[in-house]
């Protein structure tokens, strides 16, 4: 291939995952806009995908693990060898040291999501506010996928249509099963992302003025009813209780807009009173990822969907902005996995088309909602209702 200066060479981390397969399988399009693609991870399943067009893609595979201890190291010599200029982070490994050193390098670096082992979510505008003045070489966009990356530009799309809300509420229904019952509580997703958030750490929520408010138990029990939010897009014989999940973009929001502001998560009922069974039985602090199933919709076949809606509250009327994604509707991945892989594209593709002004560090609701919602479309579709 050969590369215009004008197309980014991208190094992938984690190519081997399943957000990094999603979003190769979903590339194809947009292939040309980008030179190199260098693909990275200590496995080598991705090489193999009969779900990828490697031809298409055109990338070169480095079969190598990177840690806090070599990942500058490992960084620099491939920006030396192949010049470079923005790392994809896809893995659900601690964002702070990989950030560091391509900041310390003059990479952009781009993620699905920050992981960070920080005690609690309290601190997160804050941390996030450390972040744009310590990282500041390069410009980096954290948090690209579907929550929170597109479910901020539906809020902010939500706020330009129909102006600031007394509060929003976003709700999420996970309805996938797979064909074959693994017999123990089963996610589509990062199995460690999952843990923390729902079963490890505290919940929370933001209250009137917008303040983030840590509760004593995790969100497993911390449980609230889903249907009035769920009744109005699809009728249920019943609806399910919903776990009160902290979330980046709730966070961030309502502290920005000084309003309330919840994430509701809900999975499949087997599978939540299954999780509750274990952690009752275990102490929720020692489940574990041996503990649950991931279903990938590969080597095991899912039937159900993953509903995002985001509602916001005003004095006459309700909002909703939605997706809805069918398993069986997703070859090579799940409908949960295809949904980050779309956000963190669109992400992508508005970052190289308009990027911020400034060398810093940025949440992906810094980028510019109309070219980022139109490259979501390219690839699923957005839709909105009034009550």
């Amino acid at each position: 291939m050969i590369n215009n200066k004008k197309q980014p060479n991208i190094l992938i981390l984690g190519a081997s995952g399943g957000v990094a397969q999603a979003f190769l399988q979903i590339l194809n399009a947009d292939r040309d806009l980008f030179g190199k693609i260098i693909l990275l991870d200590k496995v080598n399943t991705v090489t193999h995908s009969e779900f990828i067009n490697h031809k298409k893609i055109d990338y070169i595979f480095l079969n190598k693990a990177f840690s806090t201890e070599n990942i500058y190291g490992l960084l620099s010599e491939i920006k030396i060898q192949h010049e470079i200029s923005i790392v994809l982070d896809m893995t659900d490994q601690d964002t702070l040291p990989t950030l560091k050193a391509s900041d310390d390098l003059g990479l952009s670096y781009l993620n699905c999501s920050v992981n960070y082992e920080a005690p609690t979510m309290e601190t997160f505008v804050a941390d996030i506010e450390f972040f744009s003045q310590r990282f500041n070489h390069a410009t980096h966009i954290l948090s690209l996928g579907m929550n929170p990356g597109i479910a901020d530009h539906l809020l902010k799309k939500g706020i330009l249509e129909h102006g600031i809300p007394k509060e929003f509420t976003e709700v999420e229904y996970e309805t996938g099963i797979p064909k074959k019952d693994p017999g123990m509580p089963f996610v589509m997703w990062s199995k460690l992302q999952f843990l923390t958030e729902a079963v490890w750490d505290p919940s929370g929520y933001c209250n009137e003025t917008g303040q983030y408010l840590e509760t004593n138990q995790p969100a497993i029990y911390n449980l609230t009813e889903t249907r009035e939010f769920i009744e109005p897009i699809k009728t249920l014989d019943t609806y399910p209780l919903g776990m009160i999940v902290p979330h980046d973009e709730i966070i961030s929001f309502a502290h920005q807009l000084e309003i309330p502001g919840k994430f509701i998560y809900a999975l499949h009922p087997l599978s939540q009173n299954r999780l509750i069974e274990l952690a009752n039985k275990k102490g929720y602090s020692k489940v574990s990822e041996e503990d649950i199933f991931f279903a990938d919709n590969i080597s095991t076949p899912l039937l159900g969907s993953d509903l995002i809606t985001f509602w916001l509250s005003y004095e006459d009327k309700k909002v909703c902005y939605y997706v809805d994604v069918e398993h069986q509707h997703i070859k090579g991945t799940s409908a949960t996995l295809f949904m980050v892989a779309v956000g963190v594209l669109s992400g992508l593709l508005t970052f190289i088309t308009k990027p911020p002004l400034e060398n810093s560090t940025y949440l992906a609701a810094d980028l510019d909602t109309d070219i980022y919602l139109e490259n979501v479309k390219k690839n699923m579709n957005i839709r909105c209702i009034e009550c």
